[in-house]
């Protein structure tokens, strides 16, 4: 064999090896050119894998999403949103952060529960799925606003009495304040 430093297969997996070490970005650039030039290969191999270590695979995946349920939230809704076409997407670390900022209470009703990712304007009347469209809610009331927007819904609940936590706005980086649009009442930035 030319250009093969060693006959033995051991010693030339070996050097293989060593040498994705000391190269891993060629490695994974290499790798990455494979994988686009061979797409059904990759997913049959992809495919293959699961099927040899299916049980040991879901008990990691398992593990995983019960221990990061943020993960989870933010992968659904990412995924949900792009089912219905609808523009942009949140990271786990993004609905942390806003989740912070409502001190873990529901926005609406200022409960502390578990929260859901809501939507300001729902997805089915058209809104985004970037962050700044994204509430945290608690259950009861992501099930009662339903397909109405953050202000329809607040203005229901005031008419039937509930207490409703006042809204938070949040001021935008100046980099990102004039790229805003549709959220801004009266100044103040969403």
């Amino acid at each position: 064999m030319i250009g093969v430093p060693y006959a033995d297969p051991e010693r030339r997996r070996a050097y293989g090896r060593d040498w994705i070490r000391r190269n891993a970005e060629k490695a994974r650039a290499a790798m990455r050119r494979w994988r686009q030039r061979h797409p059904d290969q990759h997913a049959a191999e992809g495919r293959a894998y699961y099927a040899r270590n299916k049980k040991r695979l879901d008990l990691r995946n398992s593990a995983y999403n019960r221990a990061n349920p943020e993960v989870v939230r933010a992968k659904w809704q990412n995924y949900r949103a792009r089912r219905a076409a609808a523009q942009g997407s949140f990271t786990a670390k993004q609905w942390l952060e806003l989740v912070a900022q409502y001190h873990r209470r529901c926005a609406y009703c200022g409960e502390q529960a578990i929260l859901v990712v809501e939507h300001r304007v729902p997805l089915s009347r058209g809104g985004t799925n970037n962050i700044n469209n994204i509430l945290p809610a608690c259950r009861p009331c992501n099930s009662r606003k339903h397909r109405l927007s953050d202000d329809e819904f607040r203005t229901r609940m005031r008419q039937h009495g509930r207490r409703v936590r006042p809204v938070l706005r949040m001021a935008l980086c100046p980099k990102h304040e004039k790229h805003q649009s549709g959220d801004q009442q009266d100044g103040e930035h969403a």
